[in-house]
């Protein structure tokens, strides 16, 4: 059972590194290794944010590049004890506020059709099944592309 926690939100350094990899072992059949992360960092027009607990310790994360108008949701994830607390879609409405605010059209994303309970998140959230990346994933399973359009602030 999980454990309700508070957690504060901030954007990843790169002490951070040691702790995305064990979460995205844990979290992910085909995990990014801890280059993927540092190179993220650093490169520019890239959108990244973690959430941890009041130890400091990793509960979920996020990371997305900026493509044009979109803004691309490389990766999402919450370690496993601390699930279906919201904090997948706290994460999704901080990068959509930043879209917004850097004058975004829409979110974009992969997920594996396998991947249920995220696709139904996504979904309730606005996100739109737009299309099929065949092959994408390194066990030969297709990803479902799913975008949101953003509405703009006036002014």
């Amino acid at each position: 059972m999980s454990v309700v926690v508070r957690v504060s939100e901030r954007t990843p350094q790169p002490g951070d590194v040691r702790a995305l990899e064990r979460a995205e072992k844990r979290c992910f059949e085909d995990p990014w290794p801890a280059q993927f992360f540092l190179t993220e960092m650093y490169a520019p027009g890239r959108f990244q944010r973690v959430l941890v607990d009041p130890a400091g310790a990793l509960v979920a994360y996020l990371f997305a590049a900026w493509q044009y108008l979109d803004l691309h949701v490389l990766k999402i994830a919450v370690v496993p004890e601390h699930r279906r607390q919201g904090f997948a879609q706290r994460l999704m409405a901080s990068a959509e506020a930043h879209a917004v605010r850097n004058g975004g059209e829409t979110l974009t994303l992969e997920v594996r059709p396998s991947n249920r309970s995220a696709i139904m998140l996504y979904e309730r959230l606005g996100y739109a099944a737009v299309g099929r990346r065949t092959n994408y994933y390194p066990d030969g399973e297709d990803a479902v592309v799913m975008t949101r359009c953003l509405e703009m602030n006036p002014g």
